[in-house]
């Protein structure tokens, strides 16, 4: 797992697992580990262009791409309590 902790643009990400405290895992295809951006509850994160959301009554849930890949693009100013905003669209 990759922490995020500077601003950055990850392509190529095919599912992005979400949790209710704030944090996302973005998968990015081709690679074997998650990148991690720890966040808050308020955090200002947006997911746009989903086709599919799965385990809606979990504590994860996956949110799948319209298009083969989301592109994210995030802000982040250190390893915890980010703010963003990340705006992930296709």
């Amino acid at each position: 797992m990759v922490t995020i902790t500077e601003d950055i643009v990850l392509e190529n990400v095919d599912h992005i697992l979400v949790s209710g405290v704030g944090i996302l895992d973005f998968s990015v295809s081709g690679e074997n580990s998650y990148y991690t951006w720890r966040g808050t509850e308020e955090s200002d994160w947006e997911v746009s262009d989903v086709e599919r959301v799965e385990n809606v009554e979990e504590d994860r849930i996956i949110l799948y791409p319209e298009d083969e890949f989301f592109t994210c693009e995030i802000e982040a100013k250190g390893e915890e309590e980010n703010e963003g905003p990340v705006d992930c669209y296709c």
